[in-house]
């Protein structure tokens, strides 16, 4: 059982959590608790990469989240799952470790007035946090706690796939996370051995030892704890029981971008009428608490192949399937070493964009629907697919509590293509992956797009097929948005404005998309803050 008092009470065991904690803790001078409101789950798929198909389908290691119906989007409601264990999504999530555009993390800088979070200033973390097993190369990290490793497998299809790209105008680039990040490469994950390494293998397995580092696993907080306009503790419950532990120093909150600002409302501090009318006492009117929210969404093209070998036809031969498993027992390599995702690009729609804006990636299956939130169907034909997205979305939703009760779900409202700028990235990068499929190089594979289908080509009939196909690529961000504006929800030193003793640290503080996928940016914003929260308190 917890103390009744520390120093520093960090809530949420995520991506940014877990580092947090662990850094705060080090050195033996603060005490630290660590609350999570998952259970320390060591079940097997979330260890095993390609486990990630049983973890997105199961609720014992997720929050089973939806959207409001999305009005962009035939009304569908998006399936938003989130880990829902000690190392949070990144115990759940596809692996893919990408730091993000420097140019963007400059923006962060200079348009948003954040000093201290430019890419110069951010590029010293990212190589602290991993051990790139690569090539070696000073842009990136030899000796932090998260191994990362390239894909093991190669295939004639997936080196010709990259050559399609280059063909189109797509540089070729060895290493995105070093020295320049536009670009078509193999995929980077935080894996070591083949094995997953989530913040929970990476941080806090070793930080157990540490004797003023308490984490307390299926604690779900209820509300911080005010005294006057200062957070001084929280109240959680444990074992059926709600118990109440205060913090000396500060309370930090890294329950993501769903929960964070969840948390924030349920404790006060948030917009002043929406609160009232929830009969929530306010600390703090803080009107733009949820709002913000924005997410990528992920289109993909199906396509039928001839000459390889893809999931498709693995998960349907025993033979295959036990060939596969004993590849990755023995030598930690093959297919079950990622969760289907083999290479990216990052690219830019013209040659004048300032940065890359559409991601393409390459899926090594096929599946009407592979986000389907109760089961995987895959294709019986062998496929592949590529997916597609705009890497800086503009358009924004919100997330905001429904009820006083901390169990109910949010109401989360991505609003998916709302800005006009995301539907014409988003027809570009459809037909960008099309340009790619129909490359010489991918001649002796014989694609035969699928979905939509090669009949489909009008910008209003690629629209549909968006609306009615597209789901979530699991990265929601900005609903604490922080910035240099008396308007941010955080200020750069991620300080909850308004109040004192209370910050957040993770994912819901990107004022914009890091135009990446957000686990590696995540964790960065758990050092940086703890950082900034020990030079504080000198």
């Amino acid at each position: 059982m917890p103390k009744s008092n520390y120093d520093y009470i960090v809530v949420g065991a995520g991506s940014a959590g877990a580092a947090l904690a662990t850094r705060l803790a080090q050195g033996g001078r603060q005490s630290v608790l660590l609350l999570e409101a998952g259970k320390d789950d060591r079940w097997i798929w979330t260890r095993i990469p390609a486990g990630v198909y049983y973890l997105i389908r199961a609720e014992r290691s997720m929050w089973r989240f939806f959207t409001e119906a999305e009005k962009n989007m035939k009304d569908r409601k998006i399936f938003w799952p989130r880990g829902r264990n000690l190392g949070g999504s990144s115990t759940v999530n596809g692996m893919i470790w990408v730091h993000g555009d420097p140019v963007e993390f400059d923006n962060w800088r200079d348009a948003h007035g954040l000093p201290g979070w430019g890419a110069s200033d951010l590029k010293p973390m990212f190589k602290k946090i991993e051990t790139f097993t690569g090539r070696p190369s000073q842009a990136r990290g030899q000796v932090g706690p998260v191994t990362v490793t390239e894909l093991s497998v190669r295939e004639p299809l997936m080196d010709d796939f990259l050559d399609a790209c280059v063909s189109t105008g797509i540089p070729r680039n060895e290493d995105y996370n070093g020295d320049q990040y536009e670009g078509v490469g193999y995929l980077q994950f935080n894996t070591r051995r083949g094995w997953r390494q989530s913040t929970r293998e990476a941080y806090l397995d070793e930080a157990r030892a540490n004797s003023n580092l308490d984490i307390q696993p299926e604690a779900m907080v209820h509300r911080i704890l005010f005294s006057g306009s200062r957070a001084v503790g929280v109240e959680y419950e444990l074992n059926g029981t709600k118990t109440q532990t205060t913090a000396n120093r500060e309370v930090i909150l890294s329950a993501g971008a769903i929960q964070s600002p969840q948390l924030l409302e349920l404790s006060g501090i948030g917009e002043a009428t929406r609160l009232k009318g929830l009969g929530i006492d306010v600390v703090h009117n803080l009107p733009n608490v949820g709002e913000n929210l924005h997410d990528h969404l992920h289109t993909r093209i199906n396509y039928r192949c001839s000459n390889a070998v893809t999931m498709n036809q693995i998960i349907r031969s025993p033979i295959r399937k036990a060939m596969m498993a004993a590849r990755f027992a023995l030598k930690g390599e093959g297919l079950m070493t990622c969760s289907g995702q083999i290479i990216h690009a990052l690219a830019k729609s013209n040659r004048d964009a300032p940065q890359p804006d559409i991601k393409l990636q390459l899926h090594w299956m096929s599946s009407p629907d592979a986000r389907d939130p109760n089961q995987l169907v895959l294709d019986r034909f062998p496929g592949v697919s590529i997916g597609t997205f705009a890497l800086s979305p503009k358009s924004r939703g919100s997330v905001h509590i429904r009820s006083r009760d901390p169990m109910e779900s949010p109401s989360m409202f991505a609003n998916y293509l709302d800005h006009e700028d995301d539907r014409k990235t988003t027809l570009e990068s459809i037909r960008m992956a099309r340009r790619v499929a129909e490359a010489p190089a991918l001649k002796p594979y014989e694609l035969e797009e699928i979905r939509p289908g090669p009949e489909v080509t009008s910008d209003s009939d690629l629209l549909d097929y968006v609306r009615s196909t597209a789901q979530t690529s699991y990265h929601p961000v900005g609903s604490c948005r922080m910035g240099g504006d008396p308007d941010s929800v955080v200020d750069a030193r991620l300080r909850v404005r308004g109040v004192d003793g209370l910050r957040v640290a993770d994912a819901s503080v990107f004022p914009t998309m890091c135009s990446a996928n957000t686990n590696a940016a995540a964790i960065v914003v758990g050092e940086k803050a703890a950082a900034m929260i020990l030079e504080d308190a000198n």
